[in-house]
């Protein structure tokens, strides 16, 4: 655009002032919304809904989960050992436990599931006397 009086000058430089007010209002924006995305809350947020919404995540995490838990229960229900026979055959049968709860996760996971439904569902139905 070729500019040949002091008219158009002005016009061009009231249009370049505009435009430079959109663009300011357009980064102060992106930078309100790129500030927020990285609130630690916010990354944490993002995190968590991507592995909750991964199948095959849940899936490892529960796996994860039953065998811990099933560890810290033969843990507890064995108790501390001074021995080193008594040292070897607890580990051994927790070898064994983690075998056999890698080999029936699903069972495992899908008897806790009732378990835990029939407890809640237990207090959230009114009892009828």
């Amino acid at each position: 655009m070729k500019i040949t009086n002091s008219s158009e000058l002005q016009a061009a430089i009231k249009q370049l002032q505009h435009q430079e007010k959109i663009n300011k209002e357009k980064l102060i924006g992106q930078f309100h919304a790129t500030s927020e995305s990285l609130r630690p809350i916010n990354l944490l947020k993002n995190s968590l809904s991507h592995v909750v919404k991964s199948p095959a995540t849940v899936d490892t995490i529960i796996n994860t989960t039953v065998g811990l838990g099933t560890g810290l229960l033969s843990k507890t229900l064995i108790g501390k050992s001074t021995g080193i026979i008594k040292k070897l055959i607890i580990t051994a049968l927790e070898l064994g436990m983690v075998d056999i709860v890698s080999k029936n996760s699903d069972s495992i996971k899908s008897g806790g599931l009732n378990l835990l439904s029939k407890i809640f569902k237990s207090k959230r139905t009114p009892k009828n006397q």
